[in-house]
This record gives C-alpha cells, sequence and structure tokens, in this order.
C-alpha cells in the first residue's frame, strides 16, 4: 500500500491535538482526592527519611510502584519533597506548559509562602498560589 500524506496530516494533527489537551490538564485537587494525596505525601516522607540526602523528586515513572500509581491516579509528572524545607510539591506541565500543581508542608501545620513556591518546587518561571485546603495551595508557574 503506497504512503499517502492525505492521511498522515490529520492523524498528526488528531495526535498532536490530544497531547496538547493531555498536556495542560492539571493534577486532581487534594480536596477531591484526600486519601490518595496522603498516601503520595507519607511514603515520599518515608522515603526522603530512608536516605541521605535531604530532598527527593519522582518523576511518575520512577519511584516505588505504589507512588507511580498515586502519581499516574493523581495526573502529577513531578514530585519533589524537600525535606529541610518541608515543602512537598506535585504538579504537571512545566516546558511547553505552565506548571501546574499543589504544594504543601507535610509534617507541620505551616503555610507555604506563595512567593517561594518556584524556588522551593525548583520550577522556573512566576507562581502564583491560592488555598484550596488548610494544609494545600494550588499553583501556577509561568
Amino acid at each position: 500500500m503506497p504512503f499517502s500524506s492525505s492521511s498522515f496530516v490529520p492523524g498528526v494533527l488528531t495526535a498532536l491535538l490530544a497531547v496538547g489537551l493531555v498536556g495542560c490538564q492539571p493534577p486532581t485537587p487534594p480536596s477531591k482526592a484526600p486519601a490518595q494525596y496522603n498516601q503520595l505525601v507519607q511514603r515520599a516522607v518515608a522515603q526522603a527519611k530512608a536516605q541521605s540526602d535531604s530532598s527527593l523528586f519522582w518523576l511518575r515513572n520512577t519511584g516505588n510502584a505504589q507512588a507511580r500509581s498515586l502519581m499516574l491516579d493523581l495526573g502529577v509528572d513531578y514530585l519533589r519533597y524537600d525535606r529541610e524545607a518541608n515543602v512537598l510539591c506535585a504538579w504537571s506541565g512545566e516546558g511547553l506548559w505552565p506548571a501546574r500543581g499543589y504544594v504543601t508542608a507535610p509534617t507541620s501545620r505551616t503555610v507555604v509562602p506563595p512567593d517561594s513556591i518556584g524556588v522551593l518546587c525548583n520550577i522556573e518561571g512566576t507562581c502564583t498560589a491560592e488555598p484550596v485546603t488548610k494544609q494545600w495551595h494550588r499553583f501556577r508557574c509561568e
């Protein structure tokens, strides 16, 4: 069967549109999946305590199997926990799309200052944040 560019181009455009729509989706909010976020936080804190360096960074295809599953279920592409700063960031996007996600201070009831989210989460760009629960703030970095 000969190659037809007329059938190839619409297929590629459809695939790019699908990837674009998925890439712009923020993770599930902690208010809609509190048990899953609690499990993810517990796994990250436990892993960080078990290792010598003060921070961990997981992609949704790294970390232990349960953390990977939780990240996929929640739509989280990246998770970063800094034990010294007591900041856990879970987000999607970055690069072509804004980084959008949630930040918490898992081992205390303190609030992460919105103007330091980018630095603490190691995300470039200007970030804004707003509270969504007592423990979690939603952020967006562009």
